[in-house]
């Protein structure tokens, strides 16, 4: 294998959690009074952590809103994913397959995602149980991607040289990740963002179907 290290984000590279998403911070609008917004608005919050998705779900709603009502939205959305997190949830076809060869092939496999750790600890375990050798999702003051720092821990913890690594993500957040940290980098246009937009980012191999990812990684 060309790497010792397989390190993948969670939301728009191994699960499809679009709906979901949706499905929570719906939720939590209505609860605050808000009206409820489309698939397509909340795809293009995800990326940076539930913080940052609440605050541009706020900022795309007609009319002004201040720190109580942020902190509201937010803590309503943390409840109610929490308790609903595999709902309307799915592995992307072909993901389990590919991580399985992988696995089988001694590759080592971690996750560093800005997902909240409590519900990515539940979908990993859910949807992929006994498949990572490290998970890690957000946690208070921890910093996020693409801070390099969450994934330097994930190196550290088994013991990789960045040069032994590839980072696998589907969004501009991964992209710079991936830099950030000094790791190879592959795209996948599966998720949250089109090939289009990667390429705008500064993607370079960009998959269209998780099996790409075991014939590029053997």
């Amino acid at each position: 294998m060309r790497y010792r290290l397989a390190c993948f984000d969670l939301d728009g590279t191994l699960l499809d959690t679009l709906s979901g998403l949706a499905n929570a911070l719906n939720a939590a609008r209505r609860m605050n009074g808000l009206p409820p917004q489309t698939e397509e608005q909340i795809k293009s919050f995800i990326g940076n952590g539930v913080e940052k998705m609440v605050e541009r779900s706020l900022d795309d709603n007609p009319g002004k809103w201040d720190d109580a009502l942020k902190e509201k939205v937010l803590n309503d959305r943390l409840s109610y994913y929490a308790a609903n997190c595999k709902v309307k949830t799915r592995p992307y076809d072909g993901i389990t397959e590919m991580l399985s060869k992988l696995k089988s092939s001694g590759m080592l496999l971690a996750v560093v995602t800005n997902k909240d750790e409590i519900p990515t600890q539940i979908l990993i375990d859910h949807f992929f149980p006994d498949t990572f050798d490290y998970v890690r999702g957000s946690q208070p003051r921890m910093c996020r991607k693409p801070d390099p720092e969450v994934v330097m821990r994930c190196l550290d913890s088994l013991d990789v040289r960045p040069e032994e690594c590839v980072y696998i993500g589907d969004s501009e957040v991964d992209i710079k990740t991936a830099a950030n940290s000094g790791l190879d980098l592959i795209s996948c246009d599966w998720g949250y963002r089109s090939r289009e937009f990667l390429k705008e980012n500064g993607a370079g191999t960009i998959c269209s179907d998780p099996a790409d990812i075991w014939r590029l990684l053997q």
